[in-house]
């Protein structure tokens, strides 16, 4: 579980609002991220920092990246994993998707030991 900051009440949201489907998901996820409707976790914001990894970056996976894998069960939102290819560099993004926001729990580039061609873990 993760902690999100600056929030008092939370609505859960059931994944079967997106009627279990990817496609559906996605785009929510990149309306949300067009509009910049993000907020960052600290754990986002302390990784992002020491991976170098900025903010742009994120906004550009969420909008041109895939959903590799998904966490329904995660609360207070159902949580997923996003890759995209950017500057020659895949990144990793996990998202929870809320009612009226996207918040960024952590970000990363896989590391190829642990992921077979970025998308798939070994």
């Amino acid at each position: 579980m993760y902690k999100i900051e600056n929030r008092k009440s939370y609505t859960t949201i059931r994944l079967s609002r997106f009627k279990n489907s990817s496609d559906n998901v996605i785009k929510r996820i990149r309306e949300l991220a067009k509009k910049e409707a993000i907020e960052f976790t600290h754990h986002a914001r302390t990784q992002m920092y020491k991976r170098k990894i900025v903010s742009r970056q994120v906004k550009q996976c969420l909008v041109k990246g895939r959903i590799i894998e998904e966490y329904g069960d995660d609360k207070p939102y159902p949580s997923f994993l996003l890759c995209a290819k950017l500057d020659q560099k895949y990144l990793h993004v996990v998202c929870s998707v809320a009612e009226k926001e996207l918040f960024i729990i952590t970000t990363y580039y896989p590391d190829e030991d642990l992921w077979i061609a970025h998308k798939k873990r070994k």
